[in-house]
């Protein structure tokens, strides 16, 4: 029987895959959990329009990441962070704090995206890595300033 599976199954494929499964397997298993369901005429169009569409959104979503990978690459951030009179700070500047700041000028940044090996403790400047969709990175400079006191 060829059934059409309409999620992953472990051992016997991935979701849209159309796979010969004996009829025992398809009516005791597959069908009754949602799994798979008969290939039909209309089940391979609807798969069809389903691919189309996953296609174009997976364009799309691709065109954004790299309009924000352009807009972000190069991009030159302050942070204000509290120092010491030695310049130590005394929290650091983490990846949240950066997704923050990247948040307020306008960018859906999640912390997971930033990518520095430790937080930064000194005054100065850094290069942050920004991971983005697709596998694409920007790279934003990171001036790290003393906090006025007040």
């Amino acid at each position: 029987m060829r059934v059409v599976l309409l999620s992953d199954v472990p051992k016997l494929g991935r979701k849209s895959e159309v796979k010969n499964v004996s009829p025992g397997y398809a009516k005791n298993f597959l069908f009754p959990r949602g799994l798979a369901m008969v290939l039909t005429s209309t089940a391979v169009l609807e798969l069809e329009q389903q691919d189309v569409a996953k296609r174009k959104q997976a364009e799309k979503d691709l065109i954004e990441a790299e309009v924000l990978g352009k807009k972000l690459d190069g991009l030159e951030v302050e942070i204000a962070m509290k120092v010491s009179k030695d310049g130590v700070g005394y929290a650091g500047v983490s990846t949240q704090k950066i997704a923050e700041v990247l948040t307020g000028l306008g960018f859906k940044i999640s912390k997971s995206q930033v990518k520095i090996n430790s937080p930064i403790k000194k005054l100065g400047e850094y290069t942050v890595v920004i991971s983005l969709p697709h596998n694409l990175e920007a790279e934003v400079k990171i001036t790290v300033v003393a906090e006025p006191e007040g």
